[in-house]
């Protein structure tokens, strides 16, 4: 590769001046290159034409300088000017203006559940999708004092864990131009064609039913989970690691005879069909002893009962699965074994992720797990009569953690295949698999996910509430309409438990199931409202959404596969979108004809 000195800045402003963005076989991707000391390196990237109209830019893994700590991909078509028309793209469809000085977004690694990042500007819509060293960039979206925007992606090398901080793979940016007139809906299904293309193990619900016809049943059913056991805990004071001798005494939250009584009341209360998911009957209660499972916890009724539960819910023709977790781990578990069962930092350090109930909670190594105990564990938890669709806590909301320990190191890619074994076997054994927010390198193996992402609730709390302007302004289905027919779905942590009026509509527009993490008389109404909705939108939970159009401010109409539309009306006054009359705060379904 040939180096350039010369300002950066001074060529991104003359491209930026120069007029209409150039066709898409013109993109000029730069990878940039920072020493740890700040020092910067300007190299121009060659890009390869791919048959899908992408044009591929590579950074050979051999080809980053020794000294380099980070590295970032520049593309001019990425760029705006405060004030231009348009916005930029993230994530599970996080939206933003060009109206800011001194700006900055950052998307963590942590949190890039889809490896893409869009814009749509005055000179056309751009997409851009990584390959490559996928678990570990941030993407970041910034302006400076000038108000001139860019987006690109930064891979941290010195967080790899691996030697020297070196790439243990190429670094691929995918540029894609869709033309001044596209916009997400067009983002999103260029997304899905993508990852369907590149992956023939993810097929829709309706495709994967044709095997595992329980999941139909599944997308008919409203999702209720129950904790039965706990330990009482408060952050950050039990930010500790306990002790069989120090750990706090396990609670009965719901005991398994009342879970029964709790399935008896919505049963006679006319909800037919409920996926049921079991939580902290476990040794410990919920998340207390990770990652042990047995003995089932006694202050709940022990093993028999549990038992009798399961069958109980079956005997309704209800789903009854449970929820374990296989993320974190605690020094009070009989299984710590002096730490060897957590991931290790590149310091020697092992590494944590904040308090639960257990106490400090420590990253699991998924590669030691599964080599030494998981998979018999799943097969324990198998015999107890379990079906449906098993559950591991936030197994997909996480990104794979690496680990450095030499008895069992694993980058995060190589983590990430130990994920897919994990959700394979909960396949074979239980007939399907569920979790949180769906990292896509498992899609089409989570059949559900409790939840797409939780911006909604963090910027209504973390801004709107102390009257802050949000970074991110908007919010559209971008995961919705690239695999709403392909993982069942929650938008957000706001949309569930029993809704206000102004949620639920995000719930209907948003294409979601309604979930409730506790049942029982505290809140059967609520689910009895939410069945008697769901009943009459539940089909389309197997159909792909095919178009979401704001077509005036705070009305929107989405339309399905099918053809079946719903017009949701967010604002205060009725609304006659395309002739047809919608009440103000509610929503229209209408059927094909």
């Amino acid at each position: 590769m040939q180096t350039t000195r010369r300002s950066f800045f001074t060529g991104l402003l003359a491209a930026l001046c120069a007029g209409p963005c150039a066709a898409a076989a013109e993109f000029k991707p730069r990878a940039v290159f920072y020493t740890a000391t700040g020092e910067r390196t300007i190299t121009p990237i060659e890009v390869t034409a791919r048959p899908d109209g992408g044009w591929a830019a590579t950074i050979k893994k051999e080809s980053v300088p020794l000294n380099v700590a980070k590295v970032e991909v520049m593309c001019n078509e990425f760029f705006a000017h405060k004030g231009e028309a348009g916005w930029w793209l993230l994530g599970r469809g996080l939206m933003g203006s060009f109206g800011q000085t001194n700006f900055l977004y950052r998307m963590p690694k942590q949190y890039t559940y889809m490896p893409y990042y869009a814009i749509k500007n005055a000179r056309g819509a751009y997409m851009a999708i990584t390959e490559g060293m996928r678990f570990e960039y941030d993407t970041l979206v910034s302006s400076d004092p000038k108000g001139h925007y860019r987006m690109f992606p930064r891979w941290d090398l010195t967080d790899l864990g691996t030697a020297l901080g070196r790439p243990y793979e190429d670094m691929t940016v995918v540029f894609y131009d869709l033309g001044k007139d596209a916009d997400y809906n067009d983002m999103a299904k260029l997304y899905r064609r993508y990852r369907l293309s590149r992956d023939p193990s993810i097929k829709t619900l309706k495709e994967r039913a044709k095997e595992r016809p329980h999941l139909l049943k599944l997308a008919r059913s409203i999702p209720v989970r129950q904790q039965v056991a706990h330990k009482p805990f408060k952050r950050p004071d039990d930010a500790i690691d306990f002790t069989p001798e120090t750990e706090h005494p396990v609670k009965c939250s719901c005991s398994l005879a009342q879970v029964r009584e709790n399935m008896k009341l919505l049963h006679d209360r006319g909800v037919e069909d409920v996926a049921v998911c079991l939580a902290g009957w476990q040794t410990g209660g919920y998340d207390g002893r990770v990652p042990a499972i047995f003995p089932v916890e006694e202050v709940v009724g022990g093993e028999a009962e549990l038992r009798k539960t399961i069958a109980f819910g079956q005997a309704y023709g209800w789903i009854v699965d449970s929820q374990n977790n296989y993320t974190d781990c605690y020094t009070v578990s009989p299984m710590w074994d002096g730490g060897r069962i957590a991931c290790m930092g590149p310091n020697g350090m092992l590494e944590r992720n904040g308090s639960w109930c257990g106490g400090r909670a420590y990253n699991l190594c998924l590669r030691h797990a599964w080599e030494k105990y998981l998979p018999d564990q799943l097969r324990q938890v198998r015999g107890l009569g379990f079906h449906g669709a098993a559950y591991i806590d936030v197994f997909t909301a996480v990104y794979p953690y690496r680990c450095c320990n030499p008895e069992h190191p694993a980058t995060r890619k190589e983590q990430a295949e130990y994920q897919r074994k994990v959700v394979d076997l909960c396949h074979e054994l239980f007939g399907g698999f569920a979790s949180e927010c769906c990292y896509d390198h498992l899609l089409g193996k989570v059949d559900y996910i409790n939840y797409v992402c939780a911006p909604m609730r963090a910027m209504r709390q973390g801004y709107v509430a102390k009257g802050l302007r949000p970074p991110v302004e908007k919010f559209v289905p971008f995961f919705e309409l690239a695999f709403h027919d392909v993982v069942l779905s929650n938008p957000d942590k706001i949309t569930q438990e029993v809704l206000a009026q102004r949620e639920n509509l995000i719930l209907v527009e948003f294409g979601g199931r309604p979930i409730f993490y506790h049942f029982g008389p505290t809140n059967v109404d609520g689910i009895v409202k939410a069945w008697e909705q769901f009943k009459r939108l539940r089909h389309l939970q197997l159909e792909e959404m095919a178009e979401h159009r704001e077509l005036a401010p705070g009305v929107v109409r989405v339309t399905y596969g099918n053809g079946d539309r719903i017009y949701v009306n967010h604002t205060q006054a009725a609304a006659s979108p395309d002739g047809v009359s919608v009440p103000a705060q509610d929503f229209v379904f209408l059927p094909a004809r």
